[in-house]
């Protein structure tokens, strides 16, 4: 599915209409699903059924496709522009769900996101939200795993309201233990403390909770940036070793005191000039500095991602620090990101999120590292395109007055 994403990546841009999002980058996910998408008797186009007319003697309605199993329909794909958000499916596609029983999904498409349903509280009637949700250019491996099910050689339609409800509630779970990773609360912080036993025989007072969250907190999140770099690197073999960072890493846990520490939310970076604020690397910005890493190390020119930080911004570039292709500005009321990337040529490939002309090249205002995910596109492009750059002098030179 990687090497479809990087495909469907390239030819997005040149895609136009309907017919040509279906040609080229609908057909071919369900050719990448194992579906014979030139055989019509497994996928049939413009499917239309005995009772598909919105009134006697009107034209027939059609569905753009029916996955068939054993001769009888069991998906049916509704397709959009690939410049039409999904957001909601048709009552035409509610009206033939509803009445082919044979169909336990249906699929509304735009060749970038996937977005399923089913009729999890009333059978045979679709419901109104959708169970799950693929995007080809940000998924993650679970993602990867859930959209394997409705594979040709993995579906199984008896099954697929009883894994809806799993796939439900495992992203309640996940969402809920993010929250709590991000942010611990009072009983997960006493739970901590009382599982390492290191106030045997005390209470566990409101003040001491307190004190120890923030360092919860920030040992939870170098215990994850550990695991995503580990994870990186043991599954990244074939790649190039990346280099050490300009970020130093996150410092360790604070032990056990008696009397701890406060932990900080942030760990010392470059050194400020003589005189000036110190610079300091939230494990915020490290997070976002290993996303584009891993983003990065999909594409085919395998240049190191090196990162820097400033008093105004935290640079990522390519190779060497003068080849800058995205900078966050993380310390501001709201959280964007900078591009070389022309507006124009930025929109498309940030669907959903505020973009700006900045400078010579566009700003995306986002809201979490997650949106990092979802700008993958753009993030690719501004890498390649700098790898590919020839050195210019300056671009790793100090803010100018009033940027930012």
């Amino acid at each position: 599915m990687l090497r479809l994403a990087e495909q469907i990546r390239r030819r997005q841009p040149h895609i136009r209409g309907e017919e040509s999002t279906k040609q080229a980058l609908i057909l071919p996910f369900f050719s990448a699903l194992g579906y014979d998408v030139h055989d019509p008797t497994e996928v049939e186009p413009e499917y239309v059924a005995d009772f598909a007319k919105k009134r006697p003697g009107g034209p027939a309605e059609k569905v753009d496709y029916a996955i068939r199993r054993d001769g009888a329909p069991v998906i049916f794909v509704e397709c959009k522009s690939v410049d039409v958000n999904p957001s909601s499916h048709s009552g035409q596609l509610a009206r033939y769900f509803n009445a082919t029983p044979s169909v336990p999904i249906a699929i509304l498409t735009n060749g970038l996101r996937y977005v399923f349903f089913t009729d999890l509280q009333d059978r045979n009637i679709l419901s109104e939200n959708p169970y799950f949700e693929f995007n080809l250019l940000s998924f993650s491996n679970n993602d990867s795993d859930v959209l394997e099910s409705f594979s040709r050689a993995r579906f199984d339609p008896l099954t697929v309201r009883e894994k809806a409800e799993e796939i439900i509630y495992s992203s309640k779970i996940i969402s809920y233990m993010s929250e709590l990773l991000r942010s611990p609360s009072d009983s997960f912080t006493r739970f901590v403390l009382s599982e390492l036993n290191m106030f045997s025989g005390q209470r566990l007072t409101a003040r001491l909770v307190e004190k120890f969250t923030p360092i919860i907190r920030h040992a939870v999140q170098t215990a994850l940036l550990d695991m995503a770099t580990r994870s990186i690197r043991e599954h990244g073999s074939d790649r190039p070793e990346p280099p050490v960072s300009a970020a130093p890493p996150v410092p360790p846990a604070a032990p056990p005191p008696p009397k701890p520490e406060p932990a900080a939310t942030a760990v010392p970076s470059t050194p400020a000039k003589s005189g000036s604020a110190p610079i300091v690397t939230t494990p915020e910005e490290l997070e976002a500095f290993e996303i584009v890493r891993t983003i990065c190390a999909d594409s085919p020119l395998k240049t190191p991602v090196v990162s820097r930080d400033t008093s105004q911004w935290f640079t990522i570039s390519a190779g060497s620090p003068r080849k800058w292709f995205v900078r966050l500005y993380y310390n501001q009321k709201r959280k964007s990101i900078t591009t070389k990337i022309a507006h124009a040529r930025a929109v498309p490939l940030a669907p959903g999120f505020e973009v700006e002309a900045f400078q010579d090249g566009s700003r995306v205002y986002i809201t979490t590292n997650k949106d990092l995910h979802r700008l993958r596109p753009l993030l690719l492009l501004a890498f390649e395109e700098e790898v590919k750059r020839k050195d210019a002098p300056g671009d790793d030179g100090e803010p100018a007055a009033g940027a930012g």
